[in-house]
């Protein structure tokens, strides 16, 4: 069964601020980006999910995130 992560973008508002999720992954399957990076407005950055396939399921992400934003199915 291939791993399922969600990010919960209408509790996670401004990633740059909190970046938990991205310093405690392990295999690092998160990145930050903004389609917008010109205008540099923070409701444009994003946590994503770029490398699924690298996900052990530790569930450190979702612990860690204060607005429990993160869900892993």
């Amino acid at each position: 069964m291939k791993t399922k992560i969600v990010v919960d973008y209408d509790k996670c508002k401004d990633p740059r601020i909190c970046k938990k999720c991205l310093q405690i992954c392990p295999p690092a399957i998160f990145i930050l980006y903004s389609p917008d990076y010109i205008n540099n407005d923070p409701t444009d950055w994003r946590v994503d999910v770029a490398f699924t396939d690298l996900c052990t399921r530790c569930n450190q992400c979702v612990d860690i995130c204060p607005l429990d934003a993160i869900t892993i199915k």
